[in-house]
């Protein structure tokens, strides 16, 4: 069940690649080339095409976006703060080795933040996007400049504050887990038998 969520929560990712990459293309390339008898005789097996493409590049774009350097997602003045922490990976095999039912319940969390971070990262993609397919198919107009714009910034900016947020709530989390146990150990240890 468990892999069931991470498989839907991929293809959901890729769908929002697909929206801003297919927004795009058409910005390049027009949309006169599409034929809609041709996509209506072959509906069915352009889903499933679509399915496996999203699975595909969600799972892509989820890597490119974990790839990021973990300054960029916690922000500078929150690295000073948990400096000397072990990494988020360290902590996460710490708790896996001592007790897998916290890890499970972590693990939930950091699908959460990996979803909403990459949901966000794609809205922003997503109105720039559109923006450009706006301007090239449509033509020059304040108004929509103005507005895609404004939703790029505040895109953007939702992205960064979201995921510097999240980022670090996962990060305390992981810590007073791993301290628990840490906690919970030593005090096993200590009981005479």
């Amino acid at each position: 069940m468990k892999d069931t969520y991470i498989v839907f929560e991929l293809v959901l990712v890729g769908f929002q690649v697909l929206i801003w990459l297919l927004l795009l293309v058409l910005s390049v390339f027009g949309y006169h080339w599409i034929h809609i008898d041709f996509v209506k005789d072959w509906a069915t097996q352009l889903s499933f095409a679509a399915l496996g493409i999203a699975y595909m590049l969600g799972v892509i774009f989820d890597k490119a976006i974990a790839s990021l350097p973990f300054s960029w997602v916690i922000g500078g003045g929150a690295l000073t703060k948990m400096r000397d922490l072990p990494s988020p990976l360290e902590m996460r095999m710490q708790i896996l080795a001592r007790k897998a039912e916290v890890y499970e319940v972590l693990e939930k969390r950091i699908n959460q933040h990996r979803l909403v971070r990459a949901t966000v990262v794609n809205l922003a993609l997503i109105s720039i996007s559109a923006l450009i397919f706006f301007l090239t198919r449509l033509g020059f107009n304040l108004r929509l400049l103005i507005i895609f714009v404004s939703l790029s910034v505040l895109f953007l900016a939702l992205a960064l504050f979201t995921g510097r947020r999240s980022a670090y709530t996962l990060t305390l989390e992981l810590f007073h887990a791993r301290e628990a146990l840490q906690a919970s150990n030593s005090q096993e240890k200590a009981r005479p038998d």
